[in-house]
């Protein structure tokens, strides 16, 4: 496993607003190296911008896409090169 730092955003389509989706992925963040925000888009999507080691960030997403699998339709995630961040994970309101 490498922990080469990478970027994901990650954007989930469906019923993922007025559910408890970012505090779902905020809670699924606990123990895995991740650094970034969760936050809602005006188009109805929730958008997760993460840093971190990849291994972590497919883990984070897998375990999103499980717990929230009857609110989500589609997921598409871009994979960047990482960035500078804060040393946390958090909800972003805006």
């Amino acid at each position: 496993m490498s922990d080469s730092q990478v970027r994901y955003v990650v954007r989930f389509y469906g019923q993922v607003q007025g559910v408890g989706f970012r505090a779902t992925a905020l809670s699924h963040s606990t123990g895995l190296r991740v650094r970034g925000f969760v936050r809602n888009k005006g188009d109805g999507s929730v958008e997760l911008d993460v840093v971190g080691p990849e291994c972590d960030l497919r883990e984070l997403v897998k375990r999103i896409e499980s717990s929230m699998k009857g609110n989500i339709d589609d997921t598409q995630v871009e994979s960047l090169p990482a960035e500078e961040r804060v040393d946390e994970f958090r909800i972003r309101f805006f």
